[in-house]
């Protein structure tokens, strides 16, 4: 009887421990980052414990298909590529993969409003929520349904979408931004194992690489005979609320720019041209190009507004031989390792002109720029963006227990105003050469 007892007292232990370390494990991936401007994913490994305990034991933490229903805009290439159903979580490999997507209210006619988990808004340049909402014949939404303000845009683009309208209307955001409650984000940067972890480790490394980097341009020099050429840009938009357009006018004053796009008008464009895809914004051949042809790109937001960087960063940085000259609002230290890229308001036109020219001279400090490739990853483009966007909503929709919130307003942070407009005229004259020693 003693014996019965013991082993009773043994499983129930047992069974203890294990609930507790499922709900902890379910809390720290529902909890948010106690500072959400840090991109913690970013430099940090991901608790793969508790990933793992969802993969394997799915229906411990998922439990029932949560349905999202994308309210417009089914069109866009973040859509698109994404894919639709259940079938689409899976094949992505979300690590939660318990939900299902529906691109229109007119996909299935018969399903009601009110049973969607979430509303999922698409806000852009193009299309808005405009008259046509939910619950308009005068139903009640269900108070434990989340609206999702999805944007890929900057506030200047949202102009026109009046947000200040939407006071306590929608419950999450998913955008660029890093204090979104699910991040849209239009890349990564992830250290490998081999990355420097201190300040004495990353010099030991750079002069390693530039060194191994020296060496091996010299074999390749030798069997090709081709000189790269100076700055390149791709433009689509020829005026910008950054004004990055002006910026580059004033830089082709000083030093030749290659500025492909169709902005021939006004001194902007080169008469160059690279292939587009419909759903991406550039053909992996066009960046190649660039890559064997060009020693540094105009990586130039057209927004100046806090988090914001595209594509045309991430994709530069997954190249392995070219620099990118940045110009935005987004804290890139923190993106990016150091000594990776330069910025561009760091500088006027002229002064940038001169030191890309000293760096392109000299193949030391030009390479130290690429130090860091072998260290870490780089995640580039729509596909990854739209997978952990969706695989991470999808989780959020299983693990999160909180309160039903709703932000008071969106229109404080997605003011145009708190984007900048930068002039190139600066009241004091920085170092020559910043970065130098």
């Amino acid at each position: 009887m003693a014996a019965n007892i013991k082993k009773c007292c043994k499983l129930t232990a047992a069974a203890f421990i294990v609930s507790t370390f499922f709900l902890l494990c379910a809390d720290r991936l529902a909890r948010p980052d106690s500072n959400p401007h840090r991109p913690v994913e970013l430099f940090q490994q991901p608790n793969h414990q508790c990933i793992d305990l969802v993969e394997n034991n799915s229906t411990t933490v998922q439990g029932r298909i949560k349905t999202i229903l994308l309210w417009n805009a089914p069109q866009r290439p973040e859509v698109v590529i994404f894919g639709t159903g259940h079938d689409a979580f899976v094949q992505r490999g979300c690590p939660v993969s318990d939900c299902e997507l529906v691109n229109s209210p007119y996909q299935y006619p018969g399903r009601s409003v009110e049973s969607y988990d979430a509303i999922v808004f698409n806000i852009n340049d193009q299309f808005g929520v405009g008259s046509r909402r939910p619950y308009a014949d005068g139903n009640q939404r269900p108070a434990t349904q989340r609206y999702v303000f999805l944007t890929q845009e900057p506030p200047p683009a949202l102009v026109d979408q009046n947000l200040a309208q939407y006071r306590n209307y929608f419950n999450w955001t998913m955008t660029y931004r890093m204090d979104s409650d699910v991040r849209l984000l239009y890349g990564r940067i992830r250290p490998k194992p081999s990355a420097p972890k201190t300040m004495g480790e990353t010099e030991v490394r750079m002069k390693e690489s530039t060194r191994q980097l020296m060496l091996n341009k010299r074999k390749i020099t030798r069997r090709k005979k081709k000189e790269k050429k100076l700055v390149a840009a791709m433009i689509s938009h020829c005026t910008t609320d950054g004004q990055r357009e002006q910026y580059v006018k004033q830089l082709k004053k000083h030093v030749k720019v290659d500025v492909f796009g169709w902005c021939d008008d006004d001194g902007l464009g080169s008469g160059l041209r690279c292939d587009t895809h419909e759903l991406l914004t550039s053909t992996p051949e066009c960046y190649n190009m660039l890559d064997s042809n060009y020693k540094f790109y105009l990586s130039f937001e057209n927004a100046i507004c806090q988090d914001y960087v595209t594509e045309k960063f991430f994709h530069i940085m997954s190249l392995r031989d070219i620099v990118p000259v940045v110009y935005g609002g987004a804290d890139y230290a923190q993106l990016a390792p150091g000594h990776s890229y330069i910025d561009a308001l760091q500088f006027e036109p002229k002064q940038l002109a001169a030191y890309l020219e000293m760096l392109a001279a000299n193949e030391t400090l030009y390479n130290e720029y690429l130090w860091w490739k072998d260290d870490y990853t780089v995640e580039a483009g729509l596909e990854q963006m739209v997978r952990h966007g969706f695989c991470d909503l999808c989780r959020k929709l299983h693990v999160d227990n909180e309160r039903i919130k709703s932000h008071p307003s969106l229109f404080p942070k997605w003011h145009p105003g708190r984007c900048s407009r930068p002039t190139y005229k600066l009241k004091k004259s920085p170092k020559k050469f910043p970065f130098l020693k």
